[in-house]
């Protein structure tokens, strides 16, 4: 009875009847601040609350993975930019909200549990490689935090790797002829671009696509080129179009690796960028920003939209911007080119340019002529 009272002194809203009967109080709420709580009689409200604060106790003394969880997010949070923040907010709802693992006590998780945990989720949700690691880091990541608050004594994923996940994994390989523009659909949007000058000279998406053909850059970086970073013979390429989830709006920023690079301007580049220039000046569309239109600079889903509405037209199967990058990269390196230089003009490591952007592109009478050469030799 003592604790009963303790409990209701320490309740900070009062418990009181209304002229409807009713008896009537609040409890905290994580969204609204407060929620009314109404029941017939005073003792039914008593034993509410007090169920409420005894479990709020017993989840304090029982130090879950949730807590850990949001404790290591307040710092994680501050390193990260607002969109990684809701992206965490949004695999938080996905992974672990009202799970009875995310109540667990983290003193009692063991590495059955993890796995049990991993596998249940990667199986559920049809979870591809990349997704599972990620499941996998956030788990990590508050166990290290509590380990490193000595709450527990040792990393009980220290056995447990990824990759032992990937076969419960859902995997999603798409052929090479989806990842890549073939020399026949190429010349096909090639010719479309140029009756699309004719037909509709005015219309600035066109020439934006074109430009992602001829250099395999991030639609971010076309999106945010500007006039400035033009010379006669380089292209710095130094910012990138960004989107903030959360405020829902565009914004320039650094490129995807934070360095600046340099792409050289060759003849077509050149006469595509004079032929911009002029357009744009024509309708009063120039600005800072080399694609612009009455609207002002043209953000990224637009030009990457302008390539698909363009593949719907022609019959050709729907590609987007990154399989122009992809493309650009995997024709270089059929013709010779170095993963170091190759590397170099996309912006990004030599490890990811062999893994993601490489295939091969060669015809199978190349491959003939290839096979030819060896032959004789021998």
């Amino acid at each position: 009875m003592n604790k009963r009272k303790n409990i209701l002194s320490e309740h900070k809203w009062k418990i009181s009847q209304g002229k409807d009967g009713f008896w009537r109080t609040y409890l905290p709420d994580e969204i609204k601040g407060r929620k009314m709580i109404k029941k017939n009689t005073k003792r039914e409200v008593e034993d509410i609350v007090i169920k409420y604060y005894k479990n709020l106790d017993n989840k304090a003394k029982s130090r879950t993975f949730d807590d850990f969880y949001w404790k290591w997010r307040q710092v994680q949070d501050i390193t990260v930019v607002e969109n990684s923040v809701e992206k965490y907010n949004t695999d938080y709802k996905r992974y672990f909200l009202n799970t009875d693992f995310s109540n667990m006590c983290i003193e009692d998780i063991t590495e059955y549990e993890i796995k049990m945990f991993i596998i249940s989720k990667v199986k559920s949700l049809k979870l591809c490689n990349k997704a599972c690691k990620t499941l996998f880091g956030y788990i990590h990541n508050t166990l290290l935090y509590a380990k490193r608050k000595k709450i527990i004594n040792e990393d009980q994923m220290e056995n447990l790797t990824t990759k032992e996940f990937y076969k419960y994994c859902t995997q999603v390989q798409k052929p090479k002829e989806k990842k890549l523009v073939s020399s026949t659909d190429m010349k096909l949007l090639y010719q479309k671009f140029h009756n699309d000058y004719i037909k509709k000279p005015g219309y600035i998406p066109t020439y934006a696509v074109h430009l992602a053909s001829y250099t395999g850059m991030r639609v971010g970086e076309i999106s945010a080129l500007m006039w400035d970073s033009i010379t006669d013979e380089y292209i710095i390429i130094d910012k990138s179009e960004k989107y903030n989830r959360k405020t829902k709006e565009y914004y320039i920023d650094k490129t995807k690796n934070g360095k600046e690079r340099i792409f050289p301007v060759t003849e077509e580049i050149k006469t595509l960028l004079l032929r911009v220039k002029k357009e744009e000046e024509e309708r009063g569309y120039l600005s800072d920003f080399v694609f612009s239109n009455e609207n002002g600079r043209i953000h990224a889903p637009v030009i990457s939209s302008c390539l698909k509405n363009k593949c719907r037209q022609l019959g050709i199967d729907e590609k987007g911007i990154h399989a122009l990058r992809k493309t650009f990269n995997s024709k270089m390196k059929c013709n010779g080119v170095s993963t170091t230089v190759a590397a170099s003009l996309l912006g990004h490591s030599e490890e990811v340019n062999e893994k993601y952007y490489t295939f091969d592109t060669s015809s199978l009478k190349e491959k003939n002529n290839i096979v030819s050469q060896v032959n004789k030799g021998s």
